[in-house]
C-alpha cells in the first residue's frame, strides 16, 4: 500500500509538472512578421501625436552624448556619457530642474555610470566598473549604494529589487540575475547559449533590454533572440516569440563568427511592450524596421518608419508609460521648429538652442 502510494505521489507530481510547463508554452503568443520587405510606414500610422521639447540649459552648461533615460512623473533624468552627469528636467516646458556629477571612488560616488532606472519615486545608477547601484531620491540626492561581484551593463529597478544583464554568464550564474533590495542575489534566468556569445558582431544589445509597460509590468527581450520574457511571480517567463518564418537566422550559423548586418537574415534588436500593443525593432539587411502589432495578432503594421512631413528620423530609444521617448539635435528637426505653426518665428531662438538636445515624444495610437 506504501509503494502505490508513492507511485501515486510520483504520478502526480509528474502530471502536475507538465500540465504547468504546458500552461507555460501556452501563453507564449508568437507573432509571424513576414513580407516586409522595403516597405515604409508613415509615423503618423503609429502615433496620435508628435512633441517635440527643447531642453533649456545654463549657458555655460553642455550635453556631450546622452547614455540612458527615465522618468519620475513629469521628470525625466538623463544621463551624459561625456561627463558623468546627471540632468533632470521638467517634461512641461523642458526646464532644466538639477544636474549632478558624482564622479569618484568615494561612497554613493561612480566611476562610468552606464544605466539609469526609476522605481517607486527612487533613481538608481548602475556604475559598471565598480559593480554597484546607486540609489538617489527625485531630487538627486544620494541615499545609499549597493555592492554585487559580476559586471552588468543594463538593469531595471523592481519593487522586490533589481533585474541586470550579466555581462559574463556561466554555468553558476546566468545571462539575467534577480538581487533583492540588499544587493544579494536570490537567481539568475536564462542559461548561456554555448553557441552565441552575446558580444557576437562586436555590437553588443541593440537597445534596452528591459522595459516597464504603462501598468508597470517588466519585460526583458536580449537583440539577437526572439524571445521576450515576463517578469511574474520573481520569475522570468517566456512570454512572446517573433518568427521571421524563412527569414530566421539559421540555429546552425554560427553567430559568434558571423556579422548578421551582411547576411539575408531578420534579426530582433529590442522590443517596447505595452498592454495592448507589442512594438518589436529589428534589422534585415542593415536596415532597421519597426512593428506595430496589436496583441490580437491582426491589423500588423511592418516596415521602416518614416516622418513624411519633417523628416525627423524616428529612432526611439526608451518607453515611458504609453510613450515612446527619443533624443534629436537641432538639424534633425530644424524643418519642424522653422513650419510648426504654433511657434511663431521670433520664438524660435527663445526656446531653442542649437547645441542643445530636443526630446521627441510620441503618443501612440490606441487600437
Amino acid at each position: 500500500m506504501r509503494y502505490f502510494n508513492t507511485l501515486l505521489f510520483l504520478f502526480i507530481l509528474v502530471f502536475s509538472s507538465c500540465k504547468y510547463e504546458t500552461k507555460k508554452q501556452e501563453a507564449l503568443n508568437t507573432f509571424f512578421i513576414e513580407n516586409f520587405q522595403n516597405k515604409e510606414l508613415g509615423v503618423d500610422e503609429l502615433a496620435s501625436g508628435i512633441k517635440l521639447l527643447p531642453l533649456k540649459l545654463d549657458t555655460n552648461q553642455l550635453i556631450g552624448k546622452i547614455k540612458d533615460a527615465c522618468c519620475i512623473g513629469d521628470t525625466i533624468y538623463l544621463l551624459d556619457e561625456m561627463t558623468a552627469s546627471i540632468y533632470s528636467f521638467d517634461m512641461k516646458d523642458g526646464k532644466r530642474i538639477s544636474c549632478i556629477c558624482k564622479k569618484g571612488n568615494g561612497p554613493n560616488e561612480y566611476v562610468n555610470p552606464v544605466a539609469l532606472s526609476t522605481d517607486l519615486g527612487k533613481l538608481y545608477v548602475l556604475d559598471m566598473p565598480t559593480s554597484r547601484i546607486i540609489e538617489f531620491d527625485k531630487n538627486l540626492n544620494a541615499i545609499r549604494d549597493l555592492k554585487f561581484n559580476f559586471p552588468s551593463s543594463d538593469f531595471i529597478a523592481i519593487n522586490t529589487g533589481f533585474l541586470l544583464y550579466n555581462l559574463v554568464p556561466n554555468s553558476k550564474l546566468n545571462k539575467y540575475v534577480y538581487l533583492n533590495n540588499k544587493g544579494e542575489c536570490i537567481t539568475s534566468f536564462i542559461p548561456v547559449d554555448k553557441n552565441y556569445s552575446p558580444n557576437n558582431n562586436s555590437f553588443g544589445n541593440l537597445g534596452k533590454s528591459f522595459v516597464k509597460d504603462e501598468y508597470e509590468r517588466v519585460f526583458v527581450s536580449e537583440s539577437y533572440r526572439n524571445i521576450i520574457y515576463k517578469w511574474e511571480k520573481e520569475e522570468l517567463i517566456p512570454f512572446y516569440r517573433i518568427d521571421f518564418g524563412k527569414l530566421n537566422v539559421p540555429l546552425s550559423m554560427n553567430n559568434n563568427r558571423t556579422n548578421l548586418f551582411e547576411e539575408p537574415y531578420a534579426f530582433h534588436s529590442n522590443s517596447f511592450v505595452f498592454s495592448e500593443i507589442l512594438i518589436p525593432s529589428f534589422f534585415y539587411k542593415s536596415h532597421r524596421y519597426y512593428g506595430f502589432i496589436p496583441k490580437s495578432g491582426d491589423n500588423q503594421k511592418i516596415g521602416i518608419i518614416k516622418d513624411r512631413q519633417y523628416d525627423i528620423p524616428f529612432f526611439p530609444q526608451w518607453q515611458n508609460g504609453n510613450q515612446l521617448i527619443a533624443i534629436c539635435r537641432y538639424e534633425s528637426v530644424k524643418k519642424y521648429f522653422e513650419n510648426y505653426k504654433q511657434v511663431k518665428e521670433d520664438s524660435i531662438a527663445e526656446c531653442f538652442e542649437p547645441e542643445h538636445p530636443v526630446l521627441v515624444i510620441y503618443d501612440l495610437k490606441s487600437i
